[in-house]
């Protein structure tokens, strides 16, 4: 029997952690300091053909060095190769040993991916046929009931780059992010769950509204096999990383391609690149709340490919983490991942960024890392780190307001993942990514409506309004930002009078329509707003004889949690500036855009057209029937700016300029404003109205 240290009870001989506690129990030994190395000259042949080029890094007891070889073709093959003395494999960690199926009998199915999931072992696997020593890949196997070749195990796409809007950080799904779910993983490690569901992250509950980009989900494989195996005894340091490299077929991993021993040493390969370090870029701190979310999240996927194998990642923190060269996130050591059941002589301490119950030297689950990456968005978002002092004991509370300001929802996810109590925190980091995305799929809207009479008209025919409302509540929350641009035409002040009718019956079908908004296709609602202005406008050309031939175009947005619908009739327009990039996404009811599109001139030459001001839709226009309103819907992300303007802007404001407004002012009303300056400097001849709609 053996006698707990920290409550006192009394535990079997065997046992490595107190059952009533979790405290470690297993004598911890120390691990012996390697001896210190010293470095190759520059010139050194090495195995396989390998030649040292330049010492690049240097630490007591390893070495990294910049290395070529000639490979076929003539081509020469760079690497960056990591050296430390070769040692005998030596238990300076207690046993990894795979836990023993449990019972079925009367259980509940355990979550594969909770925080006591199986976990996995961490022996190198056996070596891959035909797998040479010196690094060079292999083809991949080829699967006797379907002639395929078979998916490396672990593979996944690519990730995309981490940018200053956290809509663009890609949540992969299961299908998606493991493409080779299924294929054997090897020998030693856990079986992985299959995968959940195919559908994109935005269509998926657990998600919640997250940020992702539809074009991204067809994201191909980033690697088609997994890196070779060597039969050189490497050592138990080297020995573990790879077998991780073999395992962790992630790319957000820095995998060793291969190894091999040479004169008493081991050497691991990698590729020829130096990821840049979060710790490196410090005067990036504090990020925006977009991009630190965009970073977490794609911790988050990296993570959860180890859980779902039964292994913690541990190693989390500004220094372990990295851009790479494609912008990606890169977690750049494997040496010490672990199981759940290795109990480790000396843990890696990262202070602020380690849990709290790994000082203490008790049993860790999965939840470890869960608080790793909670306290890395702490760091992302306010440039400081996470008080570690006292951690034996209790800890500080995390330290806010003041002076760091963030988000309350965002704040309140920091502090659930952070907590000190494993049991506080989410149970899997799948749970937690599902509230990144959720938080980085929200928006805060900002916008600004104007409308000017121009240089020349007497009367302003055009009509823009805002309608914001929102109510924020457990019970019935709803939001509904709508905005109209309506340029009304018909002389006098018949003009004046259909616009106003538009923008007045949008709005009041809209208010109607308020709850069914919420339940509903958007695109569709806000369709039937301008075909009900249309009806609006025939009546009171019916009740007012001397109006007929009055008429409006019309463009909305109506913005509702989920997304944002857009609809509209005539030439009056909609702009998405998207990642800086302008484009329109209305498309005129005109005569020169139905030229344009049969070929008969092009886009420039519609600008200059003598028929630029024939539309062949408005409100009011057919006597009978609808107007023909158009409708679309868009999910809008982080970082968007929307326009919405009556043609008196674009007849003298280029799109190019108009994207150099928007981009330049971070103030929607300096923007409108701005943009409207300028029409009445080309000319002004015509009315201008704009709304200007920022998504931050």
């Amino acid at each position: 029997m053996v006698t707990c240290p920290q409550c006192g009870m009394q535990n079997a001989g065997e046992a490595k952690f107190c059952d009533r506690c979790g405290q470690g129990l297993a004598p911890a030994s120390e691990r012996p300091t390697p001896p210190e190395l010293s470095p190759l000259a520059a010139g050194a042949e090495l195995k396989g053909g390998w030649r040292i080029v330049a010492l690049i890094g240097q630490t007591a007891c390893e070495n990294r060095y910049r290395a070529e070889r000639a490979s076929a073709g003539g081509k020469t093959e760079r690497a960056q190769l990591r050296e430390r003395a070769l040692e005998p494999d030596t238990e300076t960690h207690a046993a990894i040993e795979e836990q023993p199926a449990p019972s079925t009998a009367g259980a509940a199915e355990q979550d594969p991916n909770g925080p006591n999931a199986k976990t996995a072992e961490l022996h190198p696997p056996p070596d891959l046929a035909g797998a040479r020593a010196d690094g060079e890949a292999q083809a991949p196997e080829t699967s006797a009931a379907s002639g395929d070749p078979v998916a490396a195990a672990g593979a996944e796409p690519a990730l995309e780059p981490v940018g200053e809007d956290a809509a663009d950080a890609v949540i992969l799904t299961e299908d998606e992010a493991e493409t080779a779910e299924g294929a054997p993983l090897p020998e030693g490690t856990a079986d992985a769950p299959p995968p959940e569901n195919g559908a994109a992250p935005h269509e998926t509950a657990a998600d919640g509204a997250t940020a992702a980009s539809s074009a991204a989900n067809g994201a191909a494989p980033a690697e088609a096999t997994p890196p070779p195996h060597t039969t050189d005894d490497l050592g138990e340091v080297y020995g573990r990383v790879m077998a991780l490299s073999l395992t962790l077929g992630h790319p957000a991993f820095q995998r060793a391609q291969s190894g091999f021993a040479d004169g008493g040493r081991a050497y691991l390969i990698y590729p020829d690149e130096t990821p840049a370090s979060l710790a490196a870029g410090a005067s990036r701190l504090p990020m925006s709340a977009g991009e630190a979310l965009a970073i977490a999240i794609q911790l988050c996927q990296a993570v959860g490919f180890a859980h779902r194998r039964g292994l913690r990642v541990n190693d989390i923190c500004p220094e372990s983490v990295a851009y790479g060269a494609d912008g990606r996130i890169k977690l750049t050591g494997l040496d010490y991942v672990s199981n759940d059941n290795e109990l480790q002589a000396d843990p890696i301490l990262n202070h602020g960024y380690t849990a709290p119950e790994i000082y203490k030297g008790r049993k860790v689950d999965k939840r470890a890392d869960i608080f790793s990456i909670g306290a890395m968005l702490y760091t992302l978002l306010t440039g400081a780190r996470l008080e570690a002092e006292g951690w034996l004991e209790e800890p500080g509370p995390i330290q806010f307001y003041p002076p760091h300001v963030i988000e309350p929802g965002i704040e309140q996810a920091v502090r659930r993942a952070a907590a000190f109590d494993p049991a506080a925190r989410w149970a899997t980091v799948d749970a937690f990514k599902a509230e990144l995305a959720r938080l980085a799929g929200a928006y805060r809207v900002r916008a600004a409506v104007m409308s000017d009479v121009g240089m020349v008209r007497e009367h302003n025919e055009d009509s823009a309004m805002a309608l914001e409302y929102r109510r924020d509540s457990l019970v019935e929350p709803a939001q509904i930002l709508l905005y109209v641009v309506a340029d009304g035409m018909g002389g006098a002040e018949a003009g004046e009078v259909a616009s106003a009718i538009a923008v007045g019956v949008i709005r009041e079908y809209i208010e109607a329509n308020a709850g069914a908004i919420q339940n509903s296709d958007g695109r569709e609602v806000l369709r039937l707003a301008l075909e009900s202005a249309n009806t609006k406008i025939l009546e009171y050309q019916t009740a007012h004889p001397e109006s007929r031939g009055m008429g409006s175009t019309a463009v909305a947005a109506l913005l509702a949690p989920g997304g944002c619908a857009f609809a509209w009739v005539g030439d009056s327009r909609a702009y998405l500036l998207e990642s800086g990039q302008l484009r329109q996404i209305t498309k005129d009811h005109s005569l020169v855009q139905r030229l344009v599109e049969l070929g008969q001139i092009t886009p420039e030459e519609a600008r200059h057209h003598e028929h630029k001001n024939v539309i062949t839709r408005s409100l009011g226009a057919r006597p009978q029937g609808p107007a023909g309103a158009e409708a679309f819907n868009l999910r809008l992300k982080r970082g968007d700016r929307l326009l919405l303007c009556s043609d008196g802007l674009t007849a003298h404001v280029e799109d190019a300029e108009i994207a150099e407004v928007l981009r330049r002012h971070r103030d929607p009303e300096a923007a409108a404003r701005e943009l409207i300056v300028a029409a009445n400097a080309g000319g002004g001849t015509d009315n201008i109205s704009v709304a200007a709609i920022y998504a931050d």
